[in-house]
């Protein structure tokens, strides 16, 4: 893939902290595959401002901030942007191969 296909998935949790370890592991995972797709976190706070100014191509929640879809949900449907819960079990082991996995099937 070129950098013009590369797809950008964001990560969000409450505050950020555990989906910024996630992000690395997923990374690396992409990475080692060849992937085109860049992974990065954010506070839940911030990730309504992502969605209206940043091309995103999927979001992933983490599993305690599932009631950050319905403050969402009317972005992520104009923009467009599919999004789902990341598993509780990959998500609280860091599993970056399960939560890429995850991301496949959502894009």
């Amino acid at each position: 893939m070129t950098s013009e296909e590369t797809k950008k998935i964001l990560l969000i949790c409450t505050a950020g902290i555990t989906t910024g370890l996630l992000v690395r592991n997923v990374q690396a995972e992409v990475d080692a595959k060849g992937l085109g797709l860049q992974i990065y976190s954010a506070p839940a706070i911030i990730a309504e401002q992502a969605i209206q100014t940043q091309k995103i191509d999927g979001l992933l929640i983490g599993p305690q901030s599932e009631y950050e879809i319905n403050r969402l949900k009317d972005f992520l449907s104009y923009k467009a942007v599919p999004y789902k819960l990341i598993s509780r079990e990959a998500y609280e082991t860091l599993d970056g191969k399960a939560v890429l996995d995850e991301i496949m099937k959502l894009i």
